[in-house]
């Protein structure tokens, strides 16, 4: 469907929601229920309408810091982990209570980074999801705070949401924060600093303008959502940073001036491709010459031997890898070959591989249909 009035002139039939910790967070008059109501109540004319939406949830550490009466935020991991816990069930029984008064029921799903890391879990959970929307099921989703450590956290939740989106191939993914998108400069900083309504190319200079300080209540900061709607326009899914502490969801999405839009590529990665450039992590590099680079990053080719002038160690068939030409990784893709047969056949010709390698050889290091350009 399309929303009526909506900045967005597309049909959208799944989208992802991202709200901050600093519109959840507990308040002495309780205005953050306002807040929070408001945004519920807008979900759910969405999903009246047949839209699938799926809720990613900051603000337990801040739920579980105000219920234990901690004057600051935690600093040490096991307090920090401690808030979590006692927070979660703070926040979810308030989205509980908001639902059911419309019949609704939510469904809390805490991740790591492994649990989308590894490709059977990663689709499990695309399966539970998608059978949680099948049932008219709000599905709620944390960083599972109380049990992460460094090495297998997200780091913050812009980048837990963007994954989400990607693995549910969204149509359009929005970032609900407390000012009115992204500006040339810091606001608070800098008088001078003009809104942006409309970002069609994410590089450097946009995210040298963003202020990269969290807030002593969350853990990211602008460029986190920079990086998360580059990694969803990528993919194809249109974003949106928006202020969610002044404006409800669909308020921000029909009025002009409180949020940012990011203009999507053309052209939808499969879901295959988004694991592959999103989620999976690579196992070795495959360095590459600049003629390799040209038939791959404006070709579509694939990788062939002759373009290939080294690799890493401790690569297996199957395994991901990153393609690197000049210093710079700009593809992945699934290798074909270990890294000992590669060796043996890099910068060769493809008519020389049966007798270097045998017959029943694959003629490309990494066939372009297992291959995404970053």
């Amino acid at each position: 469907m399309k929303i009526p009035g909506c900045i967005i002139d597309t049909d959208i039939k799944r989208v992802v929601v991202k709200i901050g910790s600093k519109i959840l967070t507990p308040t002495s008059q309780g205005e953050h229920i306002g807040r929070i109501s408001a945004h519920i109540a807008d979900i759910l004319s969405l999903m009246e309408q047949g839209v699938s939406v799926v809720l990613v949830s900051s603000g337990a550490v801040s739920h579980g810091r105000v219920k234990l009466q901690l004057s600051q935020r935690p600093r040490t991991i096991p307090l920090k982990q401690a808030c979590a816990g006692v927070g979660q069930i703070e926040l979810l029984t308030l989205y509980s209570r908001l639902l059911e008064k419309k019949g609704v029921q939510c469904g809390q799903i805490l991740l790591t980074w492994d649990d989308i890391a590894d490709k059977k879990r990663y689709n499990n959970l695309r399966n539970a999801l998608f059978t949680m929307l099948d049932n008219g099921i709000l599905p709620i989703i944390n960083e599972n705070d109380s049990v992460g450590v460094e090495e297998i956290t997200f780091g913050d939740n812009d980048t837990l949401a963007a994954q989400i989106a990607t693995i549910l191939n969204a149509d359009l993914f929005v970032m609900l924060t407390d000012i009115n998108g992204v500006y040339t400069a810091n606001p608070q900083k800098d008088p001078e600093a003009q809104q942006l309504q409309q970002i069609e190319k994410i590089d450097n200079s946009l995210r040298a303008m963003a202020d990269a300080d969290g807030s002593d209540v969350g853990t990211g900061g602008m460029v986190t959502k920079i990086n998360a709607a580059d990694m969803v326009t990528r993919a194809g899914i249109a974003a949106v940073i928006g202020n969610g502490y002044d404006y409800s969801l669909l308020s921000l999405l029909r009025m002009s001036g409180v949020s940012t839009f990011f203009v999507p590529t053309q052209k939808r990665m499969s879901g295959k491709k988004r694991f592959l450039a999103f989620t999976d992590t690579p196992t070795g590099t495959v360095y590459v010459d600049r003629g390799a680079y040209t038939a791959i990053a404006t070709k579509g080719k694939s990788l062939l031997p002759a373009g290939v002038l080294s690799v890493s160690d401790g690569i297996q068939p199957g395994d991901t890898v990153d393609i690197c030409c000049e210093g710079r990784s700009f593809a992945r893709g699934i290798s074909n070959y270990a890294t000992e047969d590669i060796r043996k056949i890099n910068g060769k010709k493809t008519e020389d591989l049966a007798r270097i390698s045998g017959e029943g050889t694959y003629n490309e290091v990494v066939h372009r249909n297992n291959l995404v350009v970053l």
